[in-house]
């Protein structure tokens, strides 16, 4: 099915071309005339935003307890969104890739995959929320005017659930209510129940690493950055061809472009995010010609010109990997004094995340039998669960 849809999609792409080759250029023309001021910002406010993103991932990283420096996490950044954005399935390699980097830097396995899990669902309700501000800032104009109660709607459903997990969490009473409730609907309706599991999982992993509401705000802020400088970048290439910003639907035609984005049509949402960008310009008064020569160009910068970037980057990363980088254990793992706390840590392998305090191998209690648990560091990251 996606193979079809591709090729359906390249085929209209190559006809639209093909029917407007007059009008490309009228745009090749304008490309010859960038304000080079203008387009070094756009340049630099996309390289802003892997930055912020990598230091959103660097900073979920640290509340686990794991430091990765700020090169090395852009070096990430890059190298996954090459992977994401140029190959078929890309979003699924690039988070294979990142679990894998993220290992070999000390990363244990439930933290790397926490750390890809939560980015990724706080840059989802990030770009949800800008969608939701555009669409009220647009008002009656545009082609989301009449859905601006279903854009707030959908983009509050992280909030209300975050709200009730915390309700639920500090009343007994109204979690018992609630899980009773729900194993009631799940009984008459099955697909609930595959649903339910599914929240119930993500929850449990969200809940991990508990960062604390402001710790909480510091990464949504992060995740929210990350948007609004991709967001500068296209409002620079406007102003790089002397093109007038339509500032009232300005987030609704970025947000519902990174929508679109998101769906695995084709890779790197080629031919998707031009034609959407493109017509959701024009819908907000752009000429025709002047919107397609704003997205090419912003296109050019934000991905095209980083593509290559990313994969250069990671045939250097992997190169590294190739001659002899081998696997860093969890810090709290390679928390050893004496023979005591190596033979501790055969007897429940090396994957096994302990607390760092109290120290085995300067207790008393060095024979501890490998099924009992330490008494928690309160001070450090707060963590949950079993880590193996």
């Amino acid at each position: 099915m996606r193979r079809a849809v591709t090729v359906v999609v390249s085929a209209i792409a190559a006809y639209a071309v093909y029917e407007r080759r007059s009008q490309l250029s009228q745009v090749g023309n304008m490309l010859s005339h960038v304000e080079l001021e203008w387009l070094l910002l756009a340049a630099w406010a996309e390289m802003a935003s892997m930055v912020v993103f990598a230091r959103l991932q660097r900073w979920l990283l640290r509340a686990g307890g794991v430091r990765v420096g700020l090169v090395t996490m852009v070096e990430i950044t890059l190298a996954g969104n090459a992977l994401s954005t140029s190959l078929p399935g890309g979003p699924a390699w690039s988070a294979t890739w990142i679990f894998e980097q993220l290992r070999r830097r000390r990363a244990n396995s439930v933290l790397a995959g926490w750390v890809i899990l939560v980015a990724g669902a706080l840059s989802s309700f990030a770009i949800f929320v800008m969608l939701a501000i555009g669409a009220w800032v647009a008002g009656s104009r545009g082609p989301v005017a009449q859905l601006r109660w279903l854009v707030l709607a959908l983009a509050a459903i992280p909030v209300v659930i975050s709200a009730g997990y915390i309700a639920a969490r500090n009343a007994p009473r109204l979690r018992r209510v609630l899980i009773g409730a729900w194993k009631a609907v799940s009984s008459k309706v099955p697909p609930a129940g595959f649903v339910g599991h599914l929240v119930h999982t993500a929850i449990e992993k969200l809940g991990l690493v508990r960062p604390g509401v402001v710790g909480w705000v510091e990464v949504f802020a992060l995740a929210t950055a990350n948007w609004l400088f991709d967001g500068v970048c296209l409002v620079a290439c406007s102003e790089a061809l002397d093109v007038p910003v339509p500032w009232r639907g300005i987030l609704v035609v970025y947000g519902l472009t990174q929508v679109a984005a998101s769906l695995p049509v084709t890779p790197g949402g080629i031919g998707v995010v031009e034609a959407s960008m493109t017509a959701l310009l024009v819908a907000y008064g752009t000429r025709p010609t002047s919107a397609l020569a704003v997205v090419l160009l912003y296109r050019i910068v934000s991905f095209w010109a980083f593509v290559p970037i990313g994969w250069l980057v990671w045939l250097v990363l992997e190169l590294s990997v190739r001659r002899g980088a081998r696997l860093q254990p969890h810090p709290w793992a390679e928390h050893d004094h004496g023979s005591a706390r190596t033979g501790l840590r055969k007897a429940i392998g090396p994957e096994r995340v302990l607390p760092p305090s109290p120290c085995y191998g300067c207790s008393e209690r060095a024979g501890l039998r490998a099924d009992e648990q330490a008494p928690r560091d309160t001070s450090g990251p707060s963590y949950t669960g079993t880590h193996a």
